[in-house]
């Protein structure tokens, strides 16, 4: 499950961005538009250390929690140059269990709605 020793920051921000995204019943959602719900919580949240995160970071960050039990990426069959292909990702835990843990981590509750 989360632990938030081993988990960077922009990894916490797209872990709430996933949260906050399938509480509203909107995943598996691809990286452009994690990084505008991202944009978003940033904006709006006042203890945040960051203010912006880009394309890259979340991709980034994307790929590490790939790895572990948290996310799923789901890739599409075809892939075209204009980003159709763009894999996208979903929670692969309990969204509720997950947002409560954030909730505990000190730098990750400030982003939750």
């Amino acid at each position: 499950m989360y632990d938030s020793e081993s988990t960077t920051f922009v990894q916490r921000i797209v872990l709430c961005c996933l949260v906050d995204l399938t509480a509203d019943d909107r995943t598996p959602v691809d990286s452009a538009e994690i990084r505008e719900r991202a944009k978003a919580l940033l904006e709006h949240s006042e203890d945040a250390a960051l203010r912006s995160v880009s394309e890259a970071d979340i991709t980034r960050a994307l790929n590490g929690l790939v790895g572990t039990d948290l996310i799923a990426e789901d890739r599409p069959d075809s892939r075209s140059p204009v980003g159709k292909g763009r894999p996208k990702y979903r929670l692969d835990v309990n969204a509720d269990e997950l947002r409560g843990e954030l909730r505990n981590d000190e730098e990750a509750a400030a982003l939750l709605a």
